[in-house]
Formats: structure tokens, sequence, C-alpha cells
């Protein structure tokens, strides 16, 4: 018999107070940080997969203009026998490196390799399996004290006894992320099943800030993450959940997975991953 279970993660908002006094903050910029974004992905259920690979600079932290994308990088992805697989830059999306080659496998461990600006950058991450979207719906949801009333996307999943898993959630309207972090949903961006082991989840909504109406296209995407990729999230979603894009600057950095190999002291930004995923596709009724 399947154990229903509801789960809701909650995030306490502390208020502030200060004295009316004016301070002046100087922060320091690394020239030439690099951010890396991305990961190395199979998909249930496809026979071919789309790796992205996403390079940008760190900006000023006062400096609201867009972040400066890497264009001329070398990247590659290593597989543990020694093959090597090339992504190539494309000119629509400046800063974005594809791969179609590569089918990572379980257990696996990968090797990202970044030449860029006479400094060689590396990340190494096992590949992780995610449990499988079993059901996809919609569901109304009456207004309350701190959600807008309407139509919601719920998923139901099983989640595997005694792995540990960690699960990161995407959430796409039409095409585009609406899964972003903010002070009421960071929570539901990424989980550890400390809650859940072993059972099976029913009417889980991945945002449950986001009504839709009918005619629209969600898509929702679940992610097996590593424990030391879900760390490295959940501190930046803290730290990014007032901004709302996980590749804006958080106020302090945060260490990733990426080295800089040439110069141990510069490390990159960001994280590499490499995961299983399972998603869904609903058109609301």
């Amino acid at each position: 018999m399947k154990t229903k279970t509801s789960f809701v993660l909650l995030l306490s908002i502390i208020l502030l107070t200060a004295c009316e006094k004016e301070v002046s903050l100087t922060l320091s910029t690394p020239e030439n940080q690099l951010v890396v974004e991305g990961r190395v992905e199979r998909v249930h259920g496809q026979s071919t997969q789309r790796h992205t690979i996403i390079l940008s600079k760190v900006n000023d932290y006062f400096d609201n203009e867009q972040t400066p994308r890497v264009t001329d990088a070398i990247v590659t992805v290593r597989e543990p026998s020694g093959v090597t697989h090339a992504f190539v830059h494309g000119t629509a999306q400046p800063g974005t490196y594809v791969n179609t080659t590569l089918v990572p496998a379980d257990e696996l461990t990968y090797t990202l390799r970044i030449e860029w600006n006479n400094e060689l950058y590396e990340a190494t991450e096992t590949f992780t399996n995610v449990a499988e979207i079993e059901r996809i719906y919609q569901q109304f949801e009456e207004e309350n004290l701190f959600e807008d009333g309407g139509i919601k996307v719920a998923i139901d999943f099983t989640d595997p006894s005694g792995t540990g898993d960690n699960y990161l959630w995407e959430l796409f309207l039409d095409g585009e992320n609406v899964l972003v972090p903010d002070p009421g949903n960071s929570g539901n961006i990424v989980a550890t099943d400390k809650f859940f082991d072993g059972e099976t989840v029913e009417g889980y909504f991945p945002n449950e800030e986001k009504v839709f109406t009918p005619g629209q296209q969600v898509l929702v995407r679940q992610i097996g993450i590593s424990r030391n990729q879900y760390d490295y999230l959940f501190i930046l979603l803290e730290q990014t959940g007032q901004t709302g894009q996980l590749i804006d600057v958080p106020a302090a950095p945060i260490r990733g997975n990426v080295r800089n190999l040439t110069n141990p002291g510069k490390p990159a930004l960001g994280y590499f991953g490499v995961s299983e995923i399972s998603e869904k596709l609903i058109i609301i009724q």
C-alpha cells in the first residue's frame, strides 16, 4: 500500500531592524572571475541528450548591468574511459556551450575541463540517479494568507529507500523556467529525502506560488543531485533568494566544485553537475 505523504518545506523570514545611520560599504570583485553553470544530464525516456554549460564573469556586486558572458573558452567533458566530448559555443546564446554526443552512465564520474584566459579549470562529479515522476496533474487551490488561489501543478513520485536522495526541481511555462528563488519558494527548489525516505510523495507542488491558466504548457523536471551539490544550492538559494536568479552574484562567495588548476587561489564560482532527470508535461485544461 502506498504511503501518502504530504510535506511542506517552510522558510523562516527574519526581520532585521537597524539604526538610521548611513554606512558606506566597499566590496571587492575579483577581476575576470569565472562563473560556471550547467550539467551533463540523462533524461528518462530520451534516446538523445543535450548538455549545456553556461560561462560568465562576476559582476561588481552593485552593478545592475547584465552578467557578462564568456564566449572564447574551450570546454570539454571527459569520461572515465578517457573519451573526451567537446562542448561547442553557440552564437545565438552567448556564453552557452552545448554537446549532444555524451551519454552519461550510472555511477560513473565525469570531468569538466575549461581553458580560458590562460587558465585551466576542472571539476569532477559522479552521475546521480533520480526517482521517476509517476504523475503530473493540475489542482485548484483556494487562496490563503501565503499564496494566491487558482490552478496549480502537482506531481507524485516514490523516493527510493535508504539511498539518501537529493532533489532539484525546474518548472517551465511555455519554455521559460518560472521556478526561481525568492523568500517564499526557495525551499521548493531543492530538498533531501530526510522526511520522506522510501515513501510515495503525492500532491507535491514544485511552485506553490505560481498560478496557471487554461491553454498554458507546463513542464516539470525532477533532477537527481549529489549531496555536495545540494549543500551548495541550499546556501546559494539562501543568499540569492532576494534577487530571483541563480546566476546572480551572491553577497558572499560560495565555493562550488570548479577548481582553478593554474591559479588555485582564484577558483571559479558555480557548480558542474551530472544528473538523471525525470520530466513530465501537462497542458492546463
